[in-house]
């Protein structure tokens, strides 16, 4: 009979070869001896294999391992036992953790040898980062970049596509040009080179509301005691605000539709409108100034003994004036000097020590020529 060739339990060694001699017997009769060789084949060493790392989701491929020469692989999935494939196994990607995948080589006398661990580690995806969105600009202002938060370790890519496209480290810097709304897309990867699925930020350019019209009425030039209108064609509309300004300081409070405007309150008006956003459209602008009057004017008149005194100055020489008032008996009740320093500059008289009457107020130049002259009633 062919000898058998038995398999060993451990891979120690090399292949022995033994002979024993065989002397077979039938009923007390001894036939001729003869010798049988008996060969023990040496079992295959655990193929050679590397750990496999994935991103969560990502694609994987069979699971490879290197045997010797004319050896084949089992594949298995406990660490005894079980049954095995020679198809070497597909991980699954959905689930993040790690799994122990095991396979043997077997060689060409059918030895199957130990088997060797191969660990698979499906690493989890990071989650979307945090964005603020919608982000309203408004129309020609100042370009920004986009911002994201990522998590700690975690780095950024931009995109601007949802799905697809290639990624950039670099923020989108949003140009403010041109109104309307632009999506943007960015993830995050963590230091196992695993990205995560994208977050959605829009972009949105607002378009300022329309500039609004201003006029003055009666007019563009004032005298004391006299007082202009200022005042926009139409409200700011529903979401919007006014506010107006005045040389281009804001006018704390003035918020309606129209101001007035004294001849303390002379310069450049202009109206600005903005919506909720704070997007800025600004009006025309009015020039309100002084109109020139050789008046000397009083009021209020009649008066309690209070009034104020205004005379018109060249804007371009102001020079101190004197006032002289005296009462109906021609006697001076009272001088004093003022410095100058607007075209209609305030003098405020105090009389009301003085009784009820007509006063004579006339108003010197500083080289002591007169002015102007007005009468004052007290009446108290």
């Amino acid at each position: 009979p062919a000898p058998r060739r038995p398999c060993p339990t451990t891979t120690t060694g090399s292949a022995a070869t033994a002979t024993y001699t065989v002397t077979p017997s039938t009923n007390g009769c001894v036939g001729a001896s003869f010798t049988v060789a008996v060969t023990v084949n040496s079992l295959p060493p655990a193929p050679a294999s590397v750990a496999v790392t994935y991103c969560q989701n990502s694609t994987a491929i069979p699971l490879t391992a290197t045997a010797a020469t004319g050896n084949s692989l089992k594949w298995y999935t406990v660490q005894t036992g079980g049954t095995s494939s020679a198809t070497a196994p597909t991980p699954s990607t959905a689930i993040s953790g790690n799994t122990i995948y095991y396979v043997s080589q077997v060689n060409s006398n059918g030895c199957e040898g130990a088997r060797a661990a191969l660990t698979v580690t499906i690493n989890a995806l990071p989650t979307v980062p945090v964005v603020a969105t919608p982000l309203q600009l408004c129309l020609n202002a100042a370009a920004v970049s986009l911002t994201a938060v990522a998590d700690a370790a975690n780095s950024l890519k931009w995109y601007t596509t949802a799905t697809g496209g290639v990624g950039s480290v670099n923020a989108p810097v949003i140009v403010t040009n041109v109104a309307g709304s632009t999506n943007y897309y960015v993830s995050q990867t963590n230091n196992f080179g695993c990205e995560g699925p994208r977050a959605t930020l829009t972009a949105t350019i607002v378009t300022p509301p329309t500039p609004p019209s201003i006029a003055a009425t009666p007019g563009t030039q004032l005298i004391p005691g006299q007082t202009i209108t200022i005042a926009a064609a139409t409200g700011p509309g529903a979401g919007n605000t006014y506010s107006w300004f005045r040389n281009g300081i804001v006018l704390v409070a003035q918020t309606g539709n129209s101001i007035p405007v004294s001849v303390d309150g002379v310069g450049n008006y202009t109206l600005k409108i903005s919506n909720s956003l704070g997007c800025l459209s600004t009006s025309n602008t009015i020039n309100i100034t002084e109109a020139s009057s050789s008046r000397l004017f009083v009021y209020p008149n009649p008066s309690t003994g209070k009034f104020q005194v205004r005379y018109f100055s060249d804007p371009n020489n102001l020079q101190p004036l004197q006032m002289a008032i005296y009462n109906s008996g021609g006697a001076l009740i009272y001088s004093s000097k003022f410095t100058i320093f607007s075209s209609y500059t305030p003098m405020n008289i105090d009389l009301s020590k003085h009784g009820n009457g007509v006063y004579h107020i006339h108003l010197i130049n500083n080289n002591g020529k007169k002015l102007a002259s007005e009468t004052i009633i007290i009446h108290k």
